[in-house]
């Protein structure tokens, strides 16, 4: 007889959001001298790669949801890693680059995200490394999860139904929030 704890144990959502929990761990252990998550970092790497975008696109390009790539660029533009400048066609949206301390930073940080990973691919059979990434990889292509850089690039909405449906849930947070602020 299985408890019902095992069966939240299977769950592909659980063991997907425990190896999330291990590798953010292993990353902060082997780069807490930088003082950036992995979220920080990703939002540099997309900057480096594709200068010029707003934050926004650089949340989509990284997985992260309006709230929290504002609260990243944040975070990086206090420290200087990042400039902001206007957007000709949106003085709303402003367009981020890194700055020199930030392409400094990749620079320094590159070995130790490196190891992050080593670390986080070590637990398993050196033969079965790639074909872990690569079914990762399937089921995100079977739930058409892929981020496209080139579909964010040119402004397409949504990368899947997964990323609609999670932006439209946090939209009915805020607006859920924003209503119960004006009540009080």
């Amino acid at each position: 007889m299985t408890s019902s704890l095992q069966s939240v144990y299977r769950r592909p959502g659980f063991l997907l959001k425990r190896c999330h929990q291990v590798t953010a761990a292993l990353f902060f252990d082997h780069c807490r001298d930088f003082g950036v998550t992995a979220s920080q970092y990703g939002a540099l790497r997309a900057l480096e790669e594709f200068p010029g975008l707003d934050q926004l696109a650089v949340g989509r390009l990284i997985g992260l949801d309006r709230s929290t790539a504002g609260l990243v660029v944040k975070l990086l533009a206090e420290r200087g890693l990042l400039e902001r400048t206007v957007n000709d066609q949106d003085n709303r949206r402003k367009r981020l680059q890194l700055s020199p301390a930030g392409r400094r930073l990749l620079t320094r940080m590159e070995p130790a995200a490196g190891r992050a990973q080593k670390a986080a691919l070590s637990a398993l059979p050196a033969s079965k490394r790639k074909q872990f990434l690569a079914l990762l990889g399937e089921f995100l292509r079977g739930h058409d999860a892929i981020i496209s850089p080139m579909d964010v690039m040119a402004g397409k909405p949504f990368g899947s139904r997964f990323d609609a449906l999670i932006s439209s849930r946090q939209a009915a947070r805020r607006t859920r929030r924003r209503a119960a602020r004006r009540r009080i």
